[in-house]
Order: C-alpha cells, then sequence, then structure tokens
C-alpha cells in the first residue's frame, strides 16, 4: 500500500516526521488513521492539534509500552488476516479490511480492541494537548422552537454530573421573540434605550478569538437573521459561524438529487459501496448559505448531511442534534446556541423513497409533529 496517497501535504509531511513509528502500527490502526487526516485542510485546529499529537506520543513509545498499546490488536490482526489486503491506496484498504472484518463476523471484536487502545492513549494525549488552564467551561444554549413538546422533568438528566443548567428568563418580555432579540442584537424593546454588546460581541474582544468559538445551529434562520442586523448597525461581519437547516434547503435538495440519482442508476453492492462513493462527493454548500463561510465549514456542512448523522438530510432536529454534537467535538467553540424548531412529519410508505421527487399527483401535504421534535 502506498501510505502517501491521497494524503494532503500537510498529512503527507506529518506521516513522513514519523515514519519510523508508523512502519511498525497494526495495519487496520495505520489505514483508519491515514484516512482520518488524509483531508488535512477539512480539519479544525482542535483536530489538527490531535493527530500531531497522536504521532507524537506514539513515537514516544519505547518498545515495551508499544507493546502494552497495540499487541492485542497485532496478534488480533494476524489471527483473521489482515496482513493479506492488498489494496493500493488508504481509502481502498480501508473499505477492504472492513469489508472483511463485517465477513468473517470479527468487526465487534476488532472495534472492541480499538477502544481498549484509546482508552490508554486518550490519558496521555490530554496531558500533551491540555494545561489546567485550558479546560474551562463551555456554554451551550439551547432553544426550542414554539409547539416543540419537551418533557422538562427528564430532559436534563443526562446532564446533570456533567453541567450546570442555568434557565433562561424572559425577563420583561411576554414573548420569545423580542427576548431573542434582545439576545442577539443587544437592541431593548424600548427604542429610546441603547444597545449593549451582544454575547458574541463581548466574546470577540477576548485574546485570540475567531469566528469558529462562536457557533449559531438551528432548524429555522431566526438567529441568524437577527445576527445579520446586528451586524448592518455595526457595518461589520456577524463574527460567528453560522448554520441553518432552512437556509441550506437547495443545497440539500441538490445532495438528494445526487443520491438518488446513483442508487437508480448503478448496481451499488450494499450500504459500505454507497458510504465510499458518498465520501467522494465533490458538493459543498456555496459562500454565503452560512455565516462565516470557511472552507472548513462549508466542509462540516457536507460531512453532516451526506455521512454525519442519522436524517441529518431530510429531519431538521436530526440536523441540528448532529451538527452540534460534532461542532463541540471537532471545533471546541466556547459558545454553541442550538435552536430546535418543530420537524415535519414523516409519511407512511412515501418516506421509505426519501430522495426522490413524487409527481405533483401524488404529494402529500405536510404536517407538524409537535410530538416527535
Amino acid at each position: 500500500m502506498e501510505i502517501y496517497a491521497g494524503l494532503e501535504p500537510e498529512a503527507k509531511q506529518l506521516v513522513h516526521e514519523h515514519s519510523e513509528v508508523v512502519a511498525r502500527l497494526p495495519l487496520t490502526f495505520l489505514v483508519f488513521t491515514l484516512v482520518d487526516i488524509r483531508k488535512w485542510s477539512s480539519l479544525f485546529q482542535p483536530e489538527q492539534r490531535y493527530f500531531r499529537a497522536l504521532f507524537e506520543q506514539l513515537s514516544a513509545f519505547d518498545n515495551p509500552q508499544f507493546e502494552s498499546v497495540f499487541g492485542d490488536l497485532s496478534h488480533f490482526e494476524v489471527k483473521v488476516g489482515c496482513e493479506r489486503a492488498r489494496a493500493a491506496d488508504p481509502m481502498t484498504a480501508r473499505a477492504e479490511l472492513e469489508n472483511s472484518l463485517r465477513s468473517k463476523g470479527a468487526y465487534a471484536e476488532w472495534r472492541s480492541r480499538i477502544d481498549a487502545i484509546f482508552e490508554k492513549l486518550e490519558p496521555l494525549l490530554d496531558a500533551r494537548l491540555y494545561a489546567p488552564s485550558d479546560l474551562g467551561p463551555r456554554l451551550v444554549v439551547m432553544i426550542y422552537g414554539q409547539g416543540v413538546a419537551i418533557e422538562r422533568e427528564t430532559l436534563w438528566k443526562r446532564f446533570r454530573e456533567a453541567a450546570v443548567r442555568v434557565p433562561l428568563s424572559l425577563g420583561a418580555a411576554q414573548t420569545t421573540a423580542p427576548f431573542l432579540a434582545e439576545l442577539f442584537t443587544g437592541l431593548p424593546p424600548s427604542a429610546a434605550a441603547n444597545a449593549a454588546p451582544t454575547l458574541f460581541q463581548a466574546l470577540a474582544w477576548s485574546k485570540g478569538y475567531s469566528p469558529l468559538d462562536s457557533w449559531i445551529i438551528e432548524a429555522g434562520d431566526g438567529l441568524h437573521a437577527l445576527c445579520e442586523q446586528k451586524a448592518r448597525e455595526i457595518n461589520g461581519a456577524p463574527g460567528v459561524t453560522g448554520v441553518s437547516y432552512d437556509r441550506l434547503r437547495a443545497y440539500r435538495e441538490r445532495l438528494s438529487d445526487a443520491i438518488y440519482s446513483k442508487v437508480t442508476s448503478a448496481n451499488l453492492a450494499g450500504p459500505l459501496e454507497l458510504e465510499a462513493w458518498l465520501e467522494t462527493l465533490d458538493a459543498k454548500p456555496q459562500e454565503g448559505f452560512t455565516l462565516h463561510s470557511a472552507p472548513v465549514v462549508l466542509d462540516f456542512v457536507r460531512d453532516i448531511l451526506v455521512l454525519g448523522g442519522n436524517g441529518s438530510l431530510i429531519i431538521n432536529n436530526s440536523f441540528v442534534e448532529w451538527s452540534s454534537v460534532r461542532a463541540l467535538e471537532r471545533a471546541h467553540p466556547r459558545v454553541l446556541v442550538a435552536r430546535f424548531g418543530v420537524r415535519d412529519k414523516l409519511k407512511p410508505f412515501s418516506s421509505l423513497l426519501l430522495f426522490s421527487k413524487p409527481r405533483s399527483s401524488d404529494v402529500i401535504p405536510m404536517m407538524e409533529d409537535p410530538l416527535g421534535s
């Protein structure tokens, strides 16, 4: 296998700098890592730092330490015949290895060995990546659209040990609209009052701030409009990274058309082959569809809609959920605002043809689904 095949220059340089340990790594660990770093420019800075720390840590192991971490996986690969893979490049090798592991019923066992490796690696990587001062709190603001059915007593149970819940008070506002307008524009309902800095503006004044430090992810586009309004008033840019499911409608339709065309016109062997094709699908949203249209953000949106989350392409709240989770994992924002909406009810039978376009005579009217939202 040509390990440098398909790698962007920065990824090639990283692999070359650590070529000695790369030559020792178990094949599956190496191949999946190479696939993860191949599009280096599509990685957020925290991800790039993570992979640099990973290779540095692997190179720092002496022989007993290396065997302690990777010995079980190496023996397992010999047992199931992974060394017989003969693919020419990492992407093809990953598909071949994954197919082989699944066909032999060994995928779950392999996955457990990979998990065991990272249980040993993560504390070492965290020590390289983070000083105690870097582990400060992050703010996540969750807003639910009117009509969304919420079980308030159970909603936050999972987060009690990991976070502190601070309920938002509407103050003098009678409805959510003026409250959100004041929160995201700094303009109080009274025209006579002076505008105050927004949360994003206050954060932007801090040292080393980037628009990637603040994210808005929403089902609609109301918060995007408020941020744009504030930007016009101060003759500047919004200064945040914003992703709106509604604003991506044309892009989502383009993706759906491409997927439907592929599924109906090609002899796909199965889901893994479709997934491999989706990873090569070069279709990014146009600049302007997002607040802060950096290339890494456009790649992020594509990955979420095509690969990254169950139902993200067709269900607004799935898009918000998966985008928020992945943004927190990958970009490490200091503030993230997630606004959920009321989703449309999935239609029986016709929902099976998710990417098709029914005839006008077959179209079923959209209905909102508050309970399912």
